[in-house]
């Protein structure tokens, strides 16, 4: 079992950081160590907002910024395993009240690492104290005993298109806080990774695409043509409540809603209209790609103000030719979509044929009135990438899932 929690050292205007030396709770772990303020993670909360509530209830302060720096996972043979929310808050006025658990003391920066703690705080303290945005960590004790701290902080790597000037991305494995087969940037709700991982992958994400919203459009993917005209009512955060769109591909004219389809194998494209301000996130599986999801999607643009001509494609990493073996009848489907004119999109393999999704998707673009210089094609096979891309195939579903995301905003 892991045990969620947040800790956050705040700082003042004279760069002093809040202690509170924990003196006063019984049975407490952390007795008579000085930490940051924080604590467990309700059910139902996101880590942002127990932080703000663990801060306000232990030291009365509302601190105007917050930043989450990682996950701290600490490993124990004595209690139970946890993962652990560092933040760093700042901009504070309010006067501190009498905290319950400790004494709450502000310190000179220079002094923090001065104060008695656990060993393996040290080891993230001091990168976060020189100014350090990421850090991530594994920390393990044998009773008190420290026997492991490890840095696995990692960039989130995100693929873009030179076409497309407003925030977007294509997300890949790399830069998240999931482990196993979900490791490490797991962007799947549905796929059984913990809740509050995946919340702080989408995060770092949306982060790394520049996209600012924290709430975004998402469905249930159900390989069909459906193309919803999105709206600020369609706004949820991963997790969030309500119901979601049962369809595959998304468009809007709206700032500040982002749309955002999953991926692990399937052609995701994103479409932009820099003229016009019409943007659009596609969901192009076989069975979507064949039952024409790409002129659903362009007919949606143009009732939002779009020119074909003015509309850039950009297709994103999917399984390639060199590994997508289909039947007779997918080869059928594709010829009966492109007029007959599909035959350089694939080869014959004994009784099976290999098939280049992504180009009969960029295609059929060509022929709805695209210009082929709008359309690009970003990352590569997902299948042959395994370390790089999660692949429905290669891991026969035990996977996460990757995304592609787009908006407009100011």
């Amino acid at each position: 079992m892991i045990i969620p929690t947040t800790i956050c050292y705040i700082r003042n205007a004279k760069d002093q950081y809040l202690l509170l030396h924990r003196i006063k709770k019984k049975e407490d772990i952390n007795a008579g160590k000085w930490i940051g303020v924080g604590g467990k993670i309700e059910k139902d909360e996101t880590p942002d907002q127990c932080v703000r509530r663990e801060v306000f209830e232990e030291t009365g302060l509302r601190p105007k910024k917050f930043f989450c720096h990682g996950v701290v996972k600490f490993i124990s043979d004595r209690y139970d395993d946890e993962d652990m929310y560092l933040y760093s808050a700042w901009d504070v006025e309010e006067d501190l009240i009498e905290c319950n658990e400790g004494e709450l003391k502000w310190v000179d920066r220079d002094e923090v690492l001065n104060y008695p703690t656990w060993e393996g705080d040290y080891y993230f303290l001091k990168p976060l104290l020189e100014g350090r945005k990421k850090i991530d960590m594994i920390v393990e004790y044998k009773g008190d005993e420290l026997v492991r701290c490890e840095d696995i902080t990692e960039d989130v790597v995100t693929l873009k298109s030179s076409l497309i000037d407003c925030p977007h991305g294509f997300s890949t494995r790399t830069g998240g806080v999931s482990d196993g087969i979900f490791a490490s940037l797991n962007l799947g709700m549905n796929r059984g990774d913990d809740r509050l991982r995946v919340i702080e992958n989408w995060n770092r994400f949306l982060d790394s695409a520049g996209v600012n919203n924290r709430e975004f459009v998402c469905g249930e993917q159900v390989h069909e043509n459906n193309v919803h005209i999105a709206t600020k009512d369609d706004l949820r955060p991963a997790y969030g409540p309500g119901e979601m769109n049962v369809c595959d591909g998304y468009v809007t004219n709206l700032k500040d809603v982002p749309l955002a389809i999953f991926i692990a194998d399937c052609v995701p494209v994103l479409l932009y209209d820099r003229e016009n301000k019409v943007i659009g996130a596609v969901h192009c599986g076989w069975r979507s790609t064949v039952a024409d999801i790409q002129k659903n999607a362009v007919d949606k643009m143009v009732t939002l103000g779009s020119k074909e001509k003015d509309i850039a494609a950009a297709i994103g990493p999917a399984i390639g030719k060199c590994c997508f073996e289909v039947g007779p009848e997918v080869i059928e489907a594709v010829e009966k979509l492109l007029g007959g004119e599909a035959f350089s999109f694939y080869t014959r393999k004994d009784e099976k044929y290999m098939l280049d999704l992504r180009g009969v998707v960029k295609e059929r673009f060509i022929k709805l009135g695209l210009k082929e210089e709008n359309i690009e094609f970003v990352g590569e096979c997902t299948m042959c990438r395994p370390d790089r891309y999660w692949s429905h195939r290669y891991t026969k579903g035990e996977r996460g899932s990757m995304a592609a995301v787009i908006a407009l905003q100011d």
